[in-house]
């Protein structure tokens, strides 16, 4: 008896048959299998990780409620505070100048970080730091949850401690008008 012709789909490369649905379906369920397999490690100690249930704990650790960063503010002309790139702080890749930065205003050496960072930003004289009359090495501490939700800085900076100041040389005449006492202190 001849078989009916079955139109294919358009754009299918194969006809559909009760046999390539078949075949569909088992690939899939093969595929939904490998990938929920690791499932069944979750909890355990000594689980392996593995896609797509990391145990890594840079994605499965509880993260605090806050975070410590030591970074660089400047003061400008008009009172306003900025952040200031961390080039100026040293050498290298953004994490590396942290980590070794953080070391360092740690052991006490904040005042001479400032010193240094200010001597580099009056050479570089970057234009949108220009207005820049003075710096200030901080320990600031971030909540997390307000800074991911997009919150103003006043609401996820919990605490700012300077830990070093310094006028940038050739801009004394700027320092001169803002007050004397820090107001980046909170």
């Amino acid at each position: 008896m001849p078989r009916p012709h079955v139109p294919a789909t358009a754009g299918a490369s194969l006809p559909d048959t009760p046999l390539t649905r078949l075949l569909a379906a088992t690939a899939t369920a093969a595929l939904l299998a490998a990938v929920a397999a690791p499932a069944r490690q979750l909890g355990r100690r000594d689980a392996r990780d593995s896609f797509p249930f990391s145990h890594y704990p840079m994605f499965s650790a509880t993260r605090k409620d806050h975070c410590w960063v030591t970074h660089l503010l400047g003061e400008r002309s008009d009172g306003t505070i900025t952040p200031l790139h961390y080039s100026y702080l040293g050498t290298g890749g953004l994490n590396a100048v942290r980590r070794q930065v953080r070391r360092r205003v740690k052991n006490g050496e904040g005042q001479q970080i400032a010193d240094r960072a200010a001597e580099r930003l009056a050479r570089r004289n970057r234009r949108e730091d220009r207005t820049v009359a003075r710096l200030h090495v901080v320990r600031g501490r971030y909540l997390v949850e307000p800074f991911m939700r997009g919150a103003p800085e006043a609401q996820y900076t919990s605490r700012l401690d300077v830990r070093g100041t310094a006028v940038i040389p050739g801009r004394e005449y700027l320092a001169a008008a803002l007050p004397t006492q820090q107001v980046i202190s909170r």
